[in-house]
Formats: structure tokens, C-alpha cells, sequence
């Protein structure tokens, strides 16, 4: 479904080049989960915007099924850490938007959106505006809107970041749940081990200053997952892995900042 070959990414900053992405190489098969876990600076968002097409390699490559991803598109539906709704829209409105701006009719815009609301759980909340509505219904509402574009790609830029503990794992297993009946290829960031591991197929691991992937690993939990997944002994030990990795790459890179502030 979506394949990163050879990809590297160089900014400019005034003189200065940054280089963020050092010869990524990644694939994602259809209808997989993929988690990415890494230290801040990596280059996570900047990966997930190429494959949304908001940003594009200085060199190699980024292909949706074959094709060069050219820019945005509605097979990709991006959902951010905070919820980009209307203020001025309620829910049912802001989740029908990308619908009414399609060309879609009015009614039938409106109809779909309750819909993907009742499917999110905020089938009572459809008149309500974002600032009526705690952190995690604006995040639903914003999966909604998303879901909206019939997207066959979802990517999330730590979109449970900024919610409370109990929300957090509660849309953790939402979003597991939504995934299973859509089909979706999900392409989840986070900086929570945990998270990684409970949500995804595969947890890919990236590597600071610049950006690469250090380690590929196989997450072998049964579906469907639940509250009862998390206390399964395997992810301690996934999550002891996956901490000693970032771990090193933490050491690796903390030379290389030190000299970069003298």
C-alpha cells in the first residue's frame, strides 16, 4: 500500500542545512496497523506529512500502490494531536464538511455525518460545538470528519497526545475497534511505548540526528485487543525491547547535540 525508498529530507535553515531523514526505507502492507516510536526531532512528522504529500524527499522516493504520492489526496486522511475543528460548525456540521465541499447534497452530507458520529459514539452529541465537548469527543468528531473522505489511509500524528490517561486508552481500544471493521491502513505516531504496542501490527523504531529506522519489530499480540490485552506478560517484554532501543539511540545522540550547542 504505501512504500518509502531510499527517502532523505534536507532543510535549510538561513546557512544552515538540517538534515532530518537519512535514507528511510519502509513498507506498509494493506489494511496494517504501523506504529512509529521515536525521540523528538526524528523526523516522525515529517515522514507522516510525505506520505500525506505535504512534504516531499529532497531524494528518493514515496508511492501510494505503486504511484508517486504527488501531493494530498482523499485515499489519505490525516488526523493532527489537537482537533482542527470549525468552532463556529457543530459536530454533525464540521463532520459533514469535507462531504458538502465534495459536492454532496446537503441532506445527504448531514445524514452520513450522523452516521460516523453514531459510529465514533457521539450519536447524542451531533449539535454540539467543539467547545462544547471535552478533549476526547473533539478528537472523535475529528476521526469522524476524517472517516468522512472514505479515506483507505489513515494517518495520525499523535492524535492521543494531549488527553488525559483513562480518555487515551479508551480511544486506543475505539480506534482498534474502527479499524478492524474499516479495512483501513492505519500509520499511527506516538512517543508512548505502550501505545505503540497495543495498537500496531509492527512497531518501527526511528533513530535521532537524522532520522532512520533502527529497529522493525513484529508485534504478536492476538486480535481483537481489549483492556485485558494490556496486562498479556508479552508486552512487558516487547515494551523492555523497545525501550532499550530507544534508549540507545538516546545515548547515540546526546554527543552529537552536546557538540552542536558549543
Amino acid at each position: 500500500m504505501l512504500q518509502v525508498k531510499h527517502v532523505t529530507k534536507t532543510f535549510r535553515r538561513g546557512k544552515h542545512i538540517v538534515n532530518a531523514l537519512a535514507a528511510v526505507d519502509l513498507t506498509v502492507s494493506k489494511g496494517e496497523f504501523l506504529t512509529i516510536l521515536g525521540p523528538s526531532g526524528c523526523g516522525k512528522t515529517t515522514l507522516l506529512h510525505m506520505l500525506g504529500g505535504f512534504e516531499f524527499p529532497t531524494t528518493g522516493s514515496v508511492e501510494i500502490e505503486g504511484k508517486p504520492i504527488a501531493g494530498p489526496g482523499r485515499d489519505r486522511g490525516m488526523v493532527f494531536q489537537e482537533a482542527m475543528l470549525f468552532p463556529w460548525r457543530t459536530a454533525r456540521a464540521n463532520v459533514a464538511w469535507p462531504l458538502e465541499v465534495a459536492g454532496t447534497p446537503w441532506r445527504q452530507a448531514h445524514a452520513r455525518a450522523d452516521e460516523l458520529l453514531a459510529m465514533v459514539g457521539l450519536e447524542r452529541f451531533g449539535n454540539a460545538y467543539p467547545g462544547e465537548l471535552s478533549g476526547g469527543m473533539r478528537q472523535r468528531a475529528a476521526l469522524a470528519r476524517t472517516l468522512a473522505m472514505e479515506p483507505s489511509v489513515l494517518l495520525m500524528d499523535e492524535p492521543f497526545g494531549a488527553l488525559d490517561a483513562q480518555t487515551r486508552e479508551v480511544m486506543q481500544e475505539e480506534l482498534t475497534r474502527l479499524w478492524q471493521t474499516s479495512g483501513l491502513t492505519v500509520v499511527f505516531i506516538t512517543h508512548d511505548i505502550n501505545e505503540a504496542i497495543f495498537l500496531g501490527d509492527r512497531v518501527v523504531v526511528m533513530g535521532a540526528s537524522p532520522g532512520r529506522v533502527v529497529e522493525d519489530c513484529v508485534i504478536e499480540l492476538e486480535r481483537p485487543r481489549s483492556s485485558e490485552t494490556k496486562a498479556d506478560p508479552r508486552i512487558l517484554a516487547y515494551r523492555s525491547h523497545l525501550w532499550e532501543v530507544l534508549r540507545r539511540e538516546s545515548a547515540k545522540s546526546a554527543p552529537a547535540m552536546a557538540g552542536a550547542g558549543q
